[in-house]
């Protein structure tokens, strides 16, 4: 299993590279359900705040969604339909952007391992 964050493709090499943070919630189950929105189950969400969460079962457009957005996070690398395949081409781009950081270059795609470091925490709400 890979957990994974992402960072902008045009991060400036030689310095920290730029965090993507995505607040809409996404979930594809088998290229066949989407759910997408910004909810959360709660009683702000579902009674405070504007939140909205639609979901489908076409998967026509499911499949086309999800090899869009990996092809997005992984710079046109990992889109592939066979799990297998997805799963060791994700690996590589993992490890490339890792070895990348580490010599402070550009990122290769903007899929990177989740890795957070920090003893402290902060709250921007």
């Amino acid at each position: 299993m890979h957990v994974c964050s992402l960072v902008a493709l045009d991060s400036p090499a030689g310095q920290p590279w730029m965090p993507v943070n995505i607040h809409s919630k996404l979930m594809i189950v088998d290229d066949v359900y989407t759910t997408q929105g910004s909810a959360n189950i709660n009683t702000r969400s579902m009674m405070v705040d504007s939140e909205l969460n639609i979901c489908h079962e076409h998967a026509d457009i499911t499949q086309q969604l999800r090899r869009r957005l990996w092809n997005l996070h992984t710079n046109n690398l990992g889109a592939q339909d066979e799990p297998d395949m997805a799963f060791t081409a994700w690996e590589d781009i993992i490890k490339r952007n890792k070895d990348f950081s580490m010599k402070k270059q550009t990122p290769y795609a903007p899929l990177i391992e989740f890795f957070y470091d920090k003893a402290t925490m902060a709250d921007f709400d």
